[in-house]
């Protein structure tokens, strides 16, 4: 009788390596950043190129964060074409902060702020449905609020950035963003919460 791989062992090695790799990296970073920030902090003196740092050292804190779901998938060789979307956007949202942050003028060129939220919404979006695809489920009734989920972060994804571009929002597409927002939040709690009594009954 053939033995059952665990799902470690069924994930390519190359992968496996390539995802220890990253974690490795990010952890890195985060434990850089927070040395920085530290320090910045503790020498007292807040000058135009400290506050530049903290925020560098900030923003690479944060898009570390968001970037790890994108990451975990890229190792388990799964959704590639999502992982790597959320991976990549991470990374250029990161580039174009840091850019936007150390510019002369801090935020003030109009194409480029409307560009680098753009892809942080990009990136937060394809990060947060790689993170519910952490959750897995054979439940249809789980699967289907998984996709309802999916379609409101593609929806409110997609209006904000039309929105900023156009910059015109009506007050009743606002509304009903919100109210899209509120649906993703519940979506997002539900699904592992759910997934996870889905196993426990199973057994």
């Amino acid at each position: 009788m053939a033995e059952t791989l665990s799902s470690e062992e069924q994930i390519p090695l190359r992968w496996q390596k390539a995802t220890r790799w990253a974690l490795i990296s990010l952890l890195s970073s985060l434990a850089v950043s927070a040395l920085i920030g530290i320090g910045i902090i503790l020498k007292g003196d807040f000058g135009d190129t400290e506050g530049k740092l903290l925020g560098t050292t900030i923003t690479l804190g944060l898009f570390t964060v968001l970037a790890i779901p994108g990451t975990i998938q890229l190792g388990r060789d799964r959704y590639y074409a999502l992982a790597g979307t959320a991976v990549v956007s991470a990374i250029l949202a990161f580039v174009l902060m840091v850019v936007a942050i150390w510019s002369d003028g801090p935020f003030e060129s109009e194409y480029l702020n409307k560009v680098m939220v753009t892809v942080a919404v990009v990136a937060f979006a394809s990060n947060h449905v790689a993170l519910l695809l952490l959750a897995t489920s054979t439940s249809r009734v789980i699967r289907g609020i998984s996709m309802a989920t999916f379609a409101l972060i593609g929806g409110i994804s997609t209006t904000l950035i039309i929105s900023m571009w156009t910059e015109e929002l009506p007050e009743e597409l606002g509304r009903l963003v919100a109210v899209f927002a509120i649906l993703d939040v519940l979506g997002s709690l539900a699904i592992p919460m759910l997934s996870k009594l889905y196993r426990v009954s199973a057994r």
